[in-house]
């Protein structure tokens, strides 16, 4: 038996398969990365290249249609961010200031700067099922009852937690 004849036909085996779900699925999978690792933008790309890279490996196993590869594709993306922590030490987030270029910001554009970098910090502090929660929820637009199938939880408990996570938000939140 040949190698081609051990893998089975999904509905992303084929390259043009897996093209139509990358269509569909690479600003949803990037805008995840993004916001489970607080950027740099670069970073996120790398690791979205990485989670396709992964999906084409694996492209055999998954089940389902190409309209529902997105559940499939955010678990792995969950691997790679996971994987690129572990691979680097805790990072340590960039100062403002070296990003800032002071003669050419203006004072509102400075101000928009400091409140995404403290709300960026205030998410990377969030347990990682929170964070992962307002992140599809906010990020990717999935409703209630998709984060509850993903996350294996009900869809109250999702809601409760979409609910107090926020309101601990706000508290924290000085802007």
């Amino acid at each position: 038996m040949s190698i081609l004849h051990r893998f089975r036909q999904t509905a992303i085996s084929t390259p043009a398969g897996f093209s139509r779900m990358y269509d569909r699925n690479q600003l949803s999978v990037f805008r995840y990365i993004y916001s489970i690792i607080g950027g740099p933008s670069a970073d996120a790309e790398d690791l979205t290249a990485e989670t396709f890279i992964r999906a084409w490996k694996a492209r055999h196993t998954f089940e389902g249609d190409v309209d529902t590869a997105i559940r499939w594709l955010i678990g792995i993306a969950k691997r790679v961010a996971i994987d690129d922590h572990r691979r680097k030490a805790i990072r340590k987030t960039s100062s403002l200031h070296s990003n800032l270029k002071i003669e050419t910001t203006t004072e509102e554009e400075i101000l928009i700067l400091q409140q995404k970098q403290e709300l960026l910090n205030l998410l990377k502090e969030l347990p990682t099922d929170q964070r992962e929660i307002l992140v599809l929820r906010y990020m990717l637009g999935w409703k209630v009852n998709q984060i509850a199938v993903h996350m294996g939880l009900t869809e109250n408990h999702v809601s409760v937690i979409i609910h107090r996570t926020l309101a601990d938000l706000r508290e924290q939140w000085t802007f």
